[in-house]
């Protein structure tokens, strides 16, 4: 009989010890319809968080230390953005608001990134990471001087961008590029757009050293159209190269089911070669730059009064063209139809990047309202996607441009046990861009929440302070 007594009462005491350490997680968002583009799950659940990573997504109820109620909203991965020129706090602030995680700086990339990681680490709102920037080393290589290029409008007004590059120049470019490579680099950033004396060797040598290197091409092709399209897409397949071109829909311009239909067949055929938009008309970039060399109006489809002056608004005339064109600084060009991007943006193929400039209170919208305008207007009014689809083109599909080099993006742009906790909770219904061509760094509003790497920083729509829990994004090729 002692014995029973004795059996029953160390039952209890485990029952009891058992019940008092239920897995208690650092945060449980609950209640929240959870979606995840790769596994298709669109359900209501909870998720669990520790440390920087989802630990457990379940249906039943999660016991954290803090507990978010996620009833009526949508639980999504953070989003990533591939073209991120403003690469500080100041933007990334904008860019969090907007439901940004992840803002990379793909297209044209950073000439110092040792110092540029370095800079950054443990000091960043978000995630960041930048590809090698064949620009800025193509420059040095001409100017023979190792001169530091600081940001992309002084990449664009150097006059050496004007030049070709002579071919016993090339390998001199190649070393640069495999030093930055061999410091994390992204790939390689290829804004040939930019280059108009660039010749076609000195490209596609840069092309053929990234398909030897396995790393992938981010590129503002050249003017041109379809055929700087076919061009772009000649020099990846022929030199087996993963290739990402940035902005379609502002540089195929009326060529766009042309330029839609080659990238789609390129994926039928299993050539890893992706594209990009932004949910706007206009586009923005460096007056001084080659894009504005004569010709221009025809090459854009547009004139004077289609350009703005981004310090005052103002639409410019041929006197204040030149006299700006001289001075330098920023400029809104409006030169594409909203066909067009409904067009792409419907497209399967087609991603969301922001390509979004250094902050300005009156620069470019898509700096602060990219995302949030793709489901407020694309998604909830005009109803040419859906809010997965949107979802997917934010998240999973860019992530996936990146996992050969940066095998970590495995494990973001999803909702899944083990994957980073990157996430975002919205009202779709309140989800808005607030930012104008007028008016263009105002931050979105609808983020009710905003976690990176399992830290909150925006918690009831307001931003946390002294928090910064952006990790840098590198690839982990050696060459």
């Amino acid at each position: 009989m002692l014995k029973k007594h004795l059996i029953l009462a160390i039952l209890v005491c485990l029952v009891s010890c058992t019940s008092n350490t239920e897995k208690t997680y650092d945060i449980v968002i609950e209640n929240a319809r959870v979606i995840d583009p790769e596994t298709n799950t669109d359900e209501v659940l909870n998720v669990a968080i520790s440390k920087d990573k989802i630990v457990t997504i379940s249906k039943d109820k999660l016991k954290g230390i803090k507990t978010i109620n996620g009833t009526g909203k949508i639980l999504a991965p953070g989003f990533i953005d591939l073209h991120a020129h403003g690469q500080t706090n100041t933007e990334n602030e904008y860019q969090a608001f907007d439901g940004v995680t992840t803002a990379l700086e793909l297209e044209v990339g950073i000439d110092t990134l040792v110092q540029y990681y370095q800079a950054r680490n443990g000091k960043a709102l978000l995630n960041y990471g930048a590809s090698a920037c064949q620009l800025a080393y193509r420059n040095k290589v001409l100017a023979n001087d190792n001169r530091v290029y600081e940001s992309i409008f002084k990449e664009l007004q150097d006059t050496v961008a004007q030049q070709e590059l002579p071919k016993n120049k090339f390998a001199e470019v190649r070393n640069k590029l495999k030093d930055a490579i061999n410091n994390g680099a992204i790939g390689i950033g290829i804004p040939v757009g930019y280059l108009p004396n660039a010749s076609i060797e000195e490209i596609a040598d840069v092309y053929a050293f990234a398909g030897e290197a396995k790393v992938p091409v981010f590129s503002h092709v050249r003017e041109g159209g379809a055929i700087a399209f076919q061009q772009a897409i000649s020099d990846a397949i022929l030199n087996k190269t993963q290739l990402h071109i940035c902005h379609l829909t502002s540089m195929a311009r009326k060529d766009v089911d042309f330029c839609l239909q080659e990238i789609e067949k390129a994926q039928a055929l299993g050539y890893p070669i992706t594209t990009e938009l932004y949910p706007y008309t206009a586009g923005n970039t460096e007056i001084g730059s080659a894009i504005f060399n004569e010709g221009w109006q025809e090459r854009l489809g547009c004139t004077y009064k289609d350009l703005q002056w981004v310090e005052t608004n103002e639409r410019l005339t041929p006197e204040t063209f030149e006299k700006y064109r001289k001075q330098g600084g920023s400029v809104i060009v409006h030169m594409m139809k909203e066909s067009w991007v409904d067009q792409v943006i419907s497209s399967k193929i087609a991603m969301i990047a922001s390509d979004g400039s250094e902050y300005s209170p009156t620069g470019h919208p898509r700096g602060s309202g990219t995302f949030s305008k793709t489901i407020s207007e694309y998604v909830n009014e005009k109803k040419l996607i859906s809010i997965n689809s949107a979802i997917e083109k934010m998240t999973l599909m860019p992530a996936k441009v990146l996992e050969t080099v940066v095998p970590e993006m495995k494990l973001r742009g999803r909702i899944q046990k083990g994957c980073y906790a990157d996430l975002l909770l919205f009202d779709i219904h309140k989800v808005k861009d607030n930012a104008t061509y007028t008016n263009g760094f105002v931050k979105s509003s609808g983020m009710d929440y905003v976690i990176v790497n399992g830290t909150i920083l925006i918690e009831n729509g307001e931003m946390k302070p002294n928090t910064f829990p952006g990790k840098g994004i590198k690839s982990e090729v050696k060459l």
